[in-house]
């Protein structure tokens, strides 16, 4: 797999991330009474943490993905790469 088919699928996780922070964000305009608001809160709370992670996750996978860029134009087929183009015509 290419790291252009990785980097656009990250992109879509990262849409999607946005767009479920964005809906968690909206239900604070909706109004509970009591326990129930005290919930909400609570669960709003934690599903933002578990976005902030997914963002977290994304950024690392984003500086592998990085690497694996690099190592893709290292590696391009029919070119010697590092110490392999080194050696040639020795």
């Amino acid at each position: 797999m290419s790291s252009s088919v990785i980097g656009s699928a990250l992109a879509d996780v990262r849409a999607q991330v946005a767009s479920a922070r964005a809906a968690v964000l909206r239900s604070r305009g909706v109004t509970w009474t009591g326990t129930a608001a005290d919930a909400a809160d609570r669960r709003r709370g934690d599903l933002l943490t578990a976005l902030r992670r997914c963002d977290d996750a994304l950024d690392a996978a984003d500086g592998l993905l990085e690497v694996a860029r690099r190592a893709e134009t290292q590696c391009v087929p029919g070119r010697p790469a590092g110490l392999a183009s080194a050696l040639v015509g020795r």
